[in-house]
């Protein structure tokens, strides 16, 4: 076996390659303690990329820097060595991490794009959701448990499967394949069934909204939105700032489970079942941050090609799902409650755009002051009128 050593930031990383057998072992006992000796750090950190093998007497090893170091941990080990420590229980007891699956993207048809990446398919049954800014690698990993938790709640969704290296620094999160339409394509498609898959759809924001946990993986909503209102008032006055906390103090925290991303879009229909997709806003919450993410798209956008790519439907079919929606939702067939309602959710509609002041996107980079603007002519005015809709709404549900 060989190996290398750096201190980077008072940590030692050692990297491991070949075969961790027993005369291996031996020698690498003796020159480790020297170099522990020699470089001061405060974690260790093995990484077994290039690790082959490793025997009894080197389990034995990383057992003494288990209990010798402060903070150990082991990365990048491949499915074989990992086996090794998850069948002798090592992996219980001990910080490790498998070796991501690396994809081709080179290999791979691109089907989609986004601000932070894109999707490709990878097989007739997998698709890979990819993010090309490593500032959201970290979100990856929750993202992932994210989907995994909210279907061990009972929530239908997309199966989720691993975390994969996409190559050249790229990191993405593997999905099965979901082989039909949204539920925005779905109703452009076929405007007749809009009653229908309406019902639908309120069926799952209501089993969604039923579920009440404190599983920490999915953190809290209004935290959520206490950094993006703490990310946009960089870019703005601190009067306007202050305004944009009064959003804050009107919504709840709550303890249901919520979207956070909820349009037409992020439904996809599969033989007759509705799953929910994109999971990485999945939050613990009130409804009220539901019904602020699917406001955005009910007033339609400027360009139907703009509404058909966010959400599914031209603006003439939003137009027509808004005002089945708030019927359905808020189950009311009075005129002028539908056009109170509307006019509540129109203004919150605001919220998310104004929030997205502080994003780190190329394409809220490009358009910031664009939306500042928009923020201090129809945003700042009437803060009074969006509390006042938060306020009733949450009252409501």
């Amino acid at each position: 076996m060989n190996y290398s050593f750096k201190v980077d930031n008072d940590v030692l990383v050692v990297s491991l390659q070949g075969r961790f057998d027993t005369e291996a072992s031996a020698k690498f006992e003796t020159e480790f303690a020297e170099i522990s000796k020699e470089n001061p750090h405060g974690s260790l950190v093995l990484d077994a990329s290039e690790l082959e093998y490793v025997a009894s007497s080197g389990l034995r090893i990383i057992l003494k820097m288990v209990k010798t170091e402060k903070n150990f941990k082991l990365v990048n080990v491949s499915p074989e060595v990992y086996n090794v420590f998850e069948m002798t229980g090592f992996s219980k007891i001990i910080n490790i991490t498998k070796a991501l699956r690396k994809i081709d993207l080179d290999k791979c048809e691109k089907i989609g794009a986004g601000g932070n990446g894109a999707v490709y398919r990878i097989s007739e049954d997998e698709i890979v959701k990819v993010n090309f800014n490593p500032e959201t690698y970290e979100d990856l990993d929750k993202e992932l448990a994210k989907a995994k938790e909210a279907f061990l709640l009972g929530i239908p969704t997309a199966i989720s499967f691993d975390l994969v290296d996409c190559g050249e620094g790229r990191r993405g999160v593997v999905y099965e394949i979901i082989k039909s339409s949204t539920l925005g394509e779905s109703i452009q498609k076929d405007p007749s069934r809009m009653e229908e898959l309406t019902d639908k759809y309120i069926e799952q924001l209501n089993l969604l909204h039923s579920v009440h946990t404190d599983n920490p993986v999915f953190g809290s909503a209004k935290a959520s939105f206490a950094k993006q209102v703490e990310n946009a008032s960089k870019h703005l006055t601190e009067e306007e700032g202050e305004l944009m906390k009064q959003i804050l103090e009107a919504l709840p925290e709550g303890d249901r489970l919520v979207h956070c991303d909820a349009h037409p879009k992020n439904i996809m229909i599969q033989n007759g079942e509705m799953l929910w997709i994109d999971m990485e806003g999945m939050s613990v919450g009130h409804p009220i941050y539901d019904l602020i993410s699917i406001a955005v798209i009910l007033n339609g956008m400027r360009t139907d090609e703009m509404s058909v790519g966010i959400c599914g439907m031209d603006n003439a079919t939003v137009k027509i799902f808004k005002d089945c929606f708030i019927r359905k939702y808020f189950k009311t067939e009075d005129p002028e409650m539908i056009q109170k309602l509307g006019g509540m959710l129109d203004a919150l509609r605001l919220i998310r755009a104004v929030f997205a002041i502080g994003f780190t996107t190329s394409g809220t980079e490009k358009y910031r002051s664009a939306i500042i603007d928009m923020a201090r002519q129809h945003f700042f005015p009437n803060i009074q009128k969006i509390v006042g809709g938060i306020k009733f709404l949450v009252s409501s549900l």
